[in-house]
């Protein structure tokens, strides 16, 4: 599969997910206690994200949602993975660097 096709799905993950912590972070920041009478204020803003997303769900269908967030689940899993894995490999190298000095 063409690689630009990937980095064009990574990098609207990357402009949606930057946006919307942006946004829901400068929200929480921004509103006192207690603005939603005895209701978490991050738990509001979460319905009301997906009071706005509900409407594109609706028109996608489930099934290419399910299939949607399966990807994105896939993407940060494998993201997750390979830094680890790097992370490992950097740690094992730094150690026999050492060891030879």
């Amino acid at each position: 599969m063409d690689l630009d096709l990937t980095r064009d799905l990574v990098e609207e993950v990357l402009r949606t997910a930057l946006a919307l912590e942006d946004v829901i972070a400068s929200l929480l920041e921004d509103l006192p206690d207690g603005a939603f009478a005895g209701e978490d204020n991050g738990l509001v803003l979460l319905e009301m994200v997906v009071g706005s997303v509900h409407p594109a769900v609706v028109a996608t269908g489930a099934r290419d949602t399910r299939t949607a967030t399966a990807l994105v689940a896939a993407i940060r899993e494998r993201v997750l993975a390979d830094l680890r894995t790097a992370a490992v490999l950097a740690r094992e190298r730094e150690r026999a660097t050492t060891k030879k000095s």
